[in-house]
């Protein structure tokens, strides 16, 4: 059991992710930044899934989008449809092993990068939709990392 509340903890996630999200990069590097704030996102409710609902995911899509600097509801989407489906399996990922955890987070990390390249595509914006894998595994490097320190702080 965690001793951190639970608003603590997402506000604490939310902060890493933001810097991580505005943190400069090299020009050649910027195409392989996943979208750290929707992967915290998803660890915070993989961990605690009954804690939060969609309200937050338009939040956090809402403050992606600022982060970002993209039209009003671009994140918006993709955050609550990503995180209707981790809602929809929380009744299981609370349960899963770390394994599967990681292939959730695969899998939504793909879906969120399509996502993202579609709306981009009907806004008339680039998208680089080949880049897509390697954001999702360096997403999925990301979420091993935090996974481990959430389990050994609950511990």
């Amino acid at each position: 059991m965690s001793f951190v509340t639970p608003k603590f903890d997402l506000v604490l996630g939310l902060s890493i992710a933001i810097f991580l999200q505005i943190m400069p990069l090299p020009i050649d590097l910027m195409g392989y930044r996943p979208n750290f704030i929707l992967v915290m996102v998803l660890m915070v409710t993989l961990h605690y899934p009954k804690r939060h609902s969609l309200n937050m995911y338009a939040v956090a899509g809402l403050i992606a989008d600022g982060v970002n600097d993209t039209s009003f509801g671009h994140f918006m989407l993709v955050f609550v449809l990503c995180g209707g489906v981790v809602s929809l399996l929380s009744r299981w990922t609370s349960y899963f092993a770390s394994f599967y955890r990681i292939c959730v987070v695969l899998f939504l990390s793909l879906l969120g990068s399509f996502l993202q390249g579609v709306i981009a595509k009907m806004q008339g914006l680039s998208s680089p939709l080949e880049l897509m894998p390697t954001q999702a595994i360096i997403a999925v490097m990301f979420f091993y990392l935090c996974d481990r320190l959430v389990l050994k702080r609950a511990a």
